[in-house]
């Protein structure tokens, strides 16, 4: 299924106390325990909205998304990763945090895995943020799982790391980890005006 059939047979929904997630499995106990369970609490205490996309003839959730109000703070990166950051950026408009929404979590249901829908969910979350809100979001920012598979598939989506290694990450954000410890999250973004170009 790919995302033109998924507007055709899924209803795009806003989580509400009338329209809850249940049973949804993705795969992920962290990502299963949130949707189920703790999205109507974030979205009650004002910390994020949850959205979804559920088959029309079986109410089936094929996959979900939550969205945060976050900013790119460029005031904690060395020089190099600036310059990458503000790319497109004009130089008067040069700031020390731009404004972004923060992909909190995202999966897809274990039912339709492996048939795209998750870079096309990608592309479905920017078209959903340059139509809401344009003037409102410079960057889409995500703390990725730190694994292989996870990176790779936000690289594929054409995000980039904030920090171009683990150790400059850690050392910036003056994170603790123990020696050989990878971090759990890695920082990265998208560049909103990339989507208009």
């Amino acid at each position: 299924m790919n995302l033109i059939e998924l507007e055709t047979h899924c209803d795009f929904l806003k989580l509400t106390s009338e329209r809850p997630i249940s049973n949804f499995d993705c795969g992920d106990s962290d990502l299963n325990d949130f949707f189920n369970r703790d999205a109507m609490l974030f979205q009650k205490q004002r910390l994020g909205q949850t959205f979804f996309h559920c088959l029309k003839d079986t109410d089936k959730i094929v996959c979900a998304f939550s969205l945060s109000a976050d900013s790119l703070k460029t005031v904690l990166m060395p020089g190099s990763r600036i310059k990458k950051i503000k790319e497109l950026i004009p130089r008067e408009k040069a700031l020390q945090s731009y404004p972004a929404l923060l992909i909190g979590r995202l999966g897809v249901s274990v039912e339709f895995a492996g048939q795209g829908i998750g870079l096309q969910l990608l592309d479905a979350i920017k078209y959903y943020c340059d139509i809401n809100f344009p003037y409102l979001v410079r960057f889409l920012v995500v703390d990725a799982y730190n694994n292989d598979a996870v990176l790779a598939y936000y690289q594929k989506g054409d995000f980039s790391f904030v920090f171009s290694t683990e150790q400059q990450e850690i050392e910036n954000l003056r994170k603790k980890v123990n020696d050989n410890e990878m971090l759990n999250t890695r920082q990265m973004f998208f560049d909103m005006e990339r989507w208009n170009k």
